[in-house]
């Protein structure tokens, strides 16, 4: 079994699967409404998939795991407008029972300043919203502080996003 890597390892270009990937059955509320985009996407937590993915996330929920292009109207088409910023995050790693268990290599850059394109950690809060902290704006440390929050969550799911835009969404 390939171990982990260390933390302080962990660069942009770096990637990383578990031997064996858990299957996490946990289902965040979805930003799209009234559509049937991504309607067959994986979940956000799914760790399957080889390709570095996109998740957009509101006020309101995160979308199902974009996997590959899309046209840059979608959003707009499938995603209600309200009081929120519309962002667009870079999913760069699963953590599960607070353990590393997925990682993929930076792929997109951000639209915004780099110093606002630092990490967070999405994860499942209560019945109607997620809950999304902010982590350090390295992705070795930004892991190893999801490792601690999932192991303090008793083992919850956590992604490891990034920030590539944002978009006042009125």
């Amino acid at each position: 079994m390939t171990a982990a890597p260390a933390i302080l390892s962990i660069r942009d270009e770096t990637e990383w699967r578990a031997e064996t990937l858990p299957q996490i059955d946990v289902k965040l509320r979805s930003c799209i409404y009234y559509s049937d985009w991504l309607a067959d996407a994986p979940s956000a937590f799914d760790t399957e998939h080889s390709e570095t993915a996109r998740l957009y996330e509101t006020n309101n929920g995160v979308s199902p795991t974009i996997l590959g292009g899309f046209h840059r109207d979608q959003p707009s088409e499938s995603i209600p407008m309200g009081y929120t910023n519309l962002q667009l995050l870079e999913k760069r790693a699963v953590i599960f029972e607070g353990a590393l268990v997925r990682l993929w290599r930076s792929r997109y850059k951000p639209s915004i300043a780099i110093e606002k394109a630092g990490f967070d950690a999405v994860t499942e809060g209560d019945r109607s919203k997620h809950l999304r902290l902010g982590l350090d704006q390295s992705i070795g440390h930004a892991v190893g502080q999801a490792e601690t929050l999932s192991a303090r969550m008793n083992g919850a799911p956590v992604i490891v996003t990034r920030l590539l835009s944002s978009t006042f969404w009125h």
